[in-house]
């Protein structure tokens, strides 16, 4: 196709060089004229050819690609045109990269779909048990025979449940902002201690109801950059699960290191520990473990953590053992 292309454009320069020639020549008369007519017949006939040439070439090119895009779609092999220095091939191969693409951004979809649906059910869920027991007490509360010591336990009954509905929106809503960018942390050179007791105060009272002992090892001194509530927010996330899945008279550690460039600190626990397969799952967004279904949460907390965190630029891993336990370890920069 080359070498006809340039035979077309060196007869069509050629043809044009003859006719400004004779143009400029003053002699001639009759013979000038017919010269020149014979020369733009031929220029015309020549345009012509070159018109429907490459008119069909135009439209076998589009028709193959056609054929190959239906090929691609429908799932066929197109290796036989592809990795060749044509046209068809480099089109070919731009239309398999965009036929992936659009695949993969239909799965995501349709993941994103599922995961929309489980996170729905897992709301109405967890927001139904709550109302269905409101519902129940007000109506309890509503009879006539009832006695005021049960007319104050029906009360206090409702007043957990609405804590619970409002721990639910709460921790729905700082996702979505989490997500949405709509949170602004502020980092500064600021204390762990302080931090940590921000944390610590937030679940001190769940901690004690089960009689855990919380200890805390870190130097009053200690510094890294930070946002102060919402760090105290992902520490207090983490604690608040030690305290869920460890049982009775168990133990939290919390134990800060200073590195050359983070500082860690070290949230361990005596509890039911994280099978090995589910070490990568724990800090996605709405999971939880089959065994713990029962008990009460989102699926939340730990990814909220983890989001966190990342933000400003640290990280967080989780060293664990069925039945013996958990230690996550939270790392925050020393510097910006």
């Amino acid at each position: 196709m080359k070498v006809i292309k340039y035979i077309l454009v060196s007869a069509n320069v050629l043809l044009l060089a003859c006719g400004s020639l004779f143009v400029f020549y003053e002699n001639g008369g009759l013979i000038k004229q017919v010269l020149l007519t014979v020369l733009f017949l031929f220029f015309s006939i020549l345009n012509l050819c070159s018109y429907l040439y490459f008119r069909r070439r135009f439209i076998n090119f589009s028709s193959s690609i056609c054929n190959y895009a239906e090929n691609i779609i429908n799932g066929g092999s197109v290796k036989n045109i592809q990795n060749k220095e044509t046209l068809s091939s480099k089109a070919v191969t731009e239309l398999e990269k965009m036929y992936r693409i659009i695949m993969y951004r239909l799965e995501e979809n349709k993941k994103d779909k599922k995961e929309l649906q489980k996170m729905v059910s897992e709301i109405t869920h967890q927001i139904k048990t709550p109302l269905s027991n409101i519902n129940m007490y007000c109506g309890m509360l509503s009879e006539k025979d009832i006695l005021p010591e049960q007319a104050v336990q029906f009360t206090n009954i409702i007043k957990q449940q609405l804590l619970k509905l409002g721990f639910l929106l709460d921790t729905l809503i700082k996702s979505s902002r989490l997500e949405t960018d709509m949170i602004k942390l502020k980092q500064a050179n600021n204390k762990i201690i302080e931090t940590l007791a921000v944390a610590v105060n937030n679940i001190i009272y769940k901690a004690s109801h089960k009689n855990i002992e919380i200890s805390v090892e870190c130097n009053p001194l200690e510094r890294a950059y930070h946002d102060v509530k919402w760090t105290a927010e992902a520490i207090g996330n983490i604690l608040d699960n030690a305290v869920k899945y460890t049982p009775v008279n168990g133990k939290i550690y919390i134990l800060v290191n200073s590195g050359e460039m983070y500082t860690t600190i070290q949230v361990k626990d005596t509890g039911k520990g994280i099978k090995a397969e589910h070490i990568n799952d724990i800090f996605k967004r709405f999971y939880r473990e089959e065994d713990v279904s029962g008990t009460e949460g989102l699926g939340l907390g730990l990814y909220i953590a983890r989001h966190i965190i990342t933000l400003q630029k640290g990280y967080i891993y989780v060293n664990s053992e069925a039945g013996k336990g958990s230690c996550f370890f939270i790392c925050l920069p020393n510097h910006f």
